[in-house]
């Protein structure tokens, strides 16, 4: 038996299934913390160069090698590689940059990844097509928010990880709302986020973060394949079923917005001792005995993967800069087992996990490039109905 990397405490509660998109009426999910804060990725002491910077949320696979391979990147695609989580050190090669494809190919970031062997990976891309719109004519005057238009890419890798390509561009769209960036619109538009992907019974899923042209096709929405190799297999839950191939603004507008995820879900993890898939998002809630909406990182439990409980608030945290601290902000949380016996780390197998997030450092009260991956350490146990 493997010796375990952390201590740790999180409450897990066991929903009943629903019809799809409803709400759980179980118990709500309780997370504790249980151990200190821990750096795992350094910026000011471990980057290769300035832009190595945990600008994603942590995805971890085994490679066939046995080693392991954490991604948690910007736009120039890097990873952690060790044998162990204790081991874990930034890698100075690039995985995967907009800047070797054509002008037009926007900013990528690599969202998720799954291998069936260790050795071919596919993975899901956010794709920032922001400069692109403003090239073409969106708002001159350069206004934050406006003209980000984001879609879900395709890439894989025969590797095993050490460098990802785009699918051709015909195969490549995954998840988008249009080509364009609308005309009018003052916010962004698209896809922009995905989870981890996470495999059930003979299927593979993942919950895609979308905002559209109002909040009918905003929000949350469960993706399912039967092959994450094959880039065209994704589709959308709608209330008949995984039948929504999303390329436009309406049909992002059928398919089904999950419940009480009510910011982007950052990851999925499945407890086999609980029964439960458990999502984490960053976010501001207001629970029973708050007197306002709290920011921090928070979790929500399902059966299903499509009817969710009500959160419950693992930790409080700094989510957005000068508010709630004037030197730092968290963002970016995943809860990953390190000893998870699963290649792609999607099942919590005991009662330990670790939740990671990206500390950013402000400078006077401004951004910059120095950003920390850190995790505290949590422990899993089922409530009391």
């Amino acid at each position: 038996m493997r010796k375990r990397l952390f201590p740790i405490l999180l409450v897990v509660a066991v929903a009943g299934s629903v019809h799809p998109g409803h709400a759980s009426d179980g118990p709500a999910v309780s997370l504790t913390v249980a151990g200190d804060q821990q750096v795992l990725y350094e910026w000011n002491r471990q980057r290769c160069d300035d832009e190595q910077i945990p600008d994603s949320p942590a995805r971890a696979f085994r490679r066939a090698d046995g080693e392991i391979v954490l991604i948690a990147t910007h736009r120039t695609n890097w990873a952690l590689i060790g044998s162990d989580f204790a081991s874990l050190r930034p890698s100075c090669e690039t995985l995967l940059r907009g800047t070797d494809y054509p002008a037009g190919t926007g900013k990528l970031w690599i969202q998720a990844t799954y291998t069936y062997d260790g050795k071919n990976v596919a993975a899901l891309v956010s794709q920032d097509l922001a400069i692109e719109s403003r090239q073409a004519g969106c708002d001159p005057a350069g206004r934050i928010g406006k003209c980000w238009l984001n879609k879900i890419l395709a890439a894989r890798s025969s590797d095993m990880g050490r460098s990802f390509d785009l699918f051709a561009p015909k195969d490549r769209v995954v998840v988008s709302l249009s080509d364009r960036y609308p005309e009018g619109a003052d916010r962004r538009y698209g896809a922009f986020t995905t989870t981890n992907i996470v495999r059930k019974d003979d299927a593979f899923y993942t919950i895609v973060y979308m905002q559209g042209s109002d909040q009918a096709a905003s929000g949350n929405c469960l993706f399912r394949t039967s092959d994450p190799m094959d880039a065209g297999g994704w589709r959308a839950l709608s209330l008949t079923g995984f039948d929504v191939d999303v390329k436009s603004d309406e049909d992002a507008r059928r398919c089904v917005k999950l419940p009480h995820l009510g910011f982007e879900a950052r990851s999925l993890a499945y407890s086999a001792k609980h029964g439960v898939w458990i999502a984490v998002l960053a976010g501001r809630f207001q629970l029973a005995g708050d007197d306002r909406p709290v920011a921090g990182f928070y979790a929500s439990t399902s059966p299903d993967l499509k009817a969710w409980s009500k959160v419950a608030r693992i930790m409080r945290a700094p989510i957005k800069p000068r508010e709630e601290r004037p030197d730092q902000y968290w963002y970016y949380p995943s809860l990953i087992d390190p000893d998870s016996t699963s290649a792609n780390f999607d099942t919590i197998d005991g009662d330990t996990a670790v939740l990671l997030f990206t500390v950013g450092h402000l400078r006077n009260g401004r951004g910059t490039m120095n950003r920390d991956l850190q995790y505290v350490p949590v422990r899993l146990e089922a409530s009391v109905p």
